[in-house]
């Protein structure tokens, strides 16, 4: 406001101002300059703490600052409250944080394999040259090694002769058994016989006892009698005979029985060597097929390192190191991929992948996490996982390279808003955000899940009507009165404002 600067000409005695008198004397002008200096000072100064007080509320000039003294120092011609913060706000939108790792990865062959010899001979053929495609089963390659034929056959003979040999010796068994049963037929007639010399011998007793008691009553001569016991002491030794031969005739059919069960054990032993002959026959055959090379699985040539006519030596006796031919499957490729300490936990077979590859111009393939190391290499920290991609027109070569993406956990239904509307966080899921209420900004307590660096899950202490600070100039605190922007500087209209 002006300021009145008096001099001491205009004032009485008394204190009360009064109009100069015309023709008085009047003040030196040196006084009455210093006075207008410090009138000026004064105002200047009251200038500066104004601008000052006007800025530190958010306006922007001096000239508006005198606008709002004149509407009371409160509100603009519009009604906006310029104490009032300008702050950006976004609503927690729901769908949670979709985990992935992204890594270098690393093409490979899904299976290569070098096929060496385990038979010396020079080669005599090789049908396949590097770059070729051979399916399984296929002869790759040839060795002549005619001692090898030769072992084969010798072999083959001694196998014959053994089964020949087996054959022997079961007809030897079948002799054995016809004299076991001609030997049990032989005791049944003896044994028949021994009953037909004991009825003579006892026939013969009886008549040499009537004899003999005639004989002693004189009713014949003594010849008679004696001639009886003669008799009679020939039937007795021809029943021990036919005893004895029965005897006979037992040992006859024991000794056949252990001639038929030695027989048996000769089979059994000429079979056994049919067995050892045949093995050997096999085993010459196996080494035989070593001197052909063959396809394990369908795949492509990827070295050859021999040509026809070489001398390659048997790798079994450690003088050869180079393998004849090479061989890669190529219809499906192994990415390799390291995961790193901290989302190693979060890996499973079956988690979606996407391989860009760099030599195909980032070109993307899909498949999924076939399987996983389950431990960390010490050198890395990492573990090592391998994504089986189909590659059936070739196109994927080993050792390319590129980058792969795995779906560790897809999104889950929680709300989320942008990382910098969290204010707090204690790292244990506790923190707090502002949101907008009734023109203010109020501190509110959240539960925190993952945070990427860009939005943060919320877990419980928010809606999806609420709108939540995430940028804004100046100071803002608990209370503070806000006006809410949307992320492209556009007004917002919030519930506050419909109720108006």
């Amino acid at each position: 406001m002006p300021m009145i600067v008096e001099t001491p000409s205009t004032r009485s005695r008394d204190g009360i101002p009064t109009p100069l008198a015309r023709g008085s004397s009047r003040q030196k002008p040196r006084r009455s300059w210093i006075w207008w200096a410090a009138g000026s000072g004064l105002l200047i100064v009251l200038a500066v703490f104004l601008y000052s007080k006007r800025k530190d509320s958010g306006d922007s000039s001096p000239s508006d600052q005198a606008g709002s003294a004149a509407a009371n120092g409160s509100r603009s011609a519009d009604g906006e409250d310029k104490a009032a913060v300008k702050v950006k706000v976004v609503n927690a939108h729901r769908g949670g944080i979709t985990r992935t790792t992204t890594q270098l990865a690393e093409i490979r062959f899904f299976a290569h394999v070098q096929l060496f010899a385990k038979a010396s001979g020079f080669l005599k053929s090789q049908i396949v040259d590097i770059g070729d495609t051979v399916r399984m089963g296929e002869v790759l390659a040839e060795i002549f090694a005619p001692e090898l034929q030769q072992q084969v056959e010798q072999a083959a003979a001694a196998a014959e002769q053994a089964r020949a040999e087996v054959t022997q010796a079961e007809a030897l068994v079948t002799v054995d058994q016809a004299e076991v049963q001609a030997a049990t037929a032989v005791i049944k007639q003896r044994e028949a016989q021994i009953g037909q010399y004991t009825a003579t011998r006892k026939y013969r007793e009886k008549e040499y006892i009537r004899y003999a008691e005639l004989a002693v009553n004189r009713a014949i001569d003594d010849r008679a009698a004696d001639e009886k016991q003669e008799d009679f002491e020939s039937a007795k030794a021809g029943e021990l005979v036919a005893v004895a031969a029965v005897e006979a005739a037992r040992g006859n059919l024991a000794k056949a029985v252990a001639q038929v069960e030695r027989g048996k054990a000769d089979v059994k032993a000429a079979r056994a060597r049919v067995l050892v002959a045949e093995a050997r026959e096999s085993n010459a055959r196996i080494y035989q097929q070593y001197t052909r090379l063959i396809a394990p699985f369908d795949g492509v040539v990827t070295e050859r390192n021999y040509f026809d006519g070489d001398f390659i030596r048997d790798a079994a006796q450690g003088s050869n190191t180079q393998s004849v031919l090479g061989l890669a499957r190529t219809d499906l490729m192994r990415v390799v991929v390291y995961i790193p300490d901290s989302q190693v936990a979060y890996v499973d077979r079956g988690d979606e992948a996407v391989v860009r590859v760099q030599a195909l111009g980032g070109e993307e393939f899909r498949g999924k996490v076939a399987r996983f190391s389950n431990m960390e290499m010490a050198s890395n920290r990492a573990m090592r996982a391998e994504i089986d991609i189909p590659n059936p027109t070739g196109r994927l070569r080993h050792g390319m390279y590129g980058d792969v993406t795995i779906l560790l956990e897809p999104p889950s239904n929680v709300l989320t808003v942008p990382s910098p509307g969290l204010i707090e966080n204690d790292g244990h899921g506790a923190g707090s955000v502002y949101v907008v209420r009734g023109g203010k900004a109020r501190k509110v307590s959240v539960r925190v899940g993952t945070d990427n660096g860009m939005i943060v899950e919320i877990l419980s202490g928010l809606t999806e009507k609420d709108e939540v600070i995430v940028d804004f100039s100046g100071s803002v605190e608990d209370g503070s009165p806000v006006v809410p922007l949307s992320p492209s500087g556009e007004p917002v209209r919030n519930e506050s404002d419909s109720q108006k």
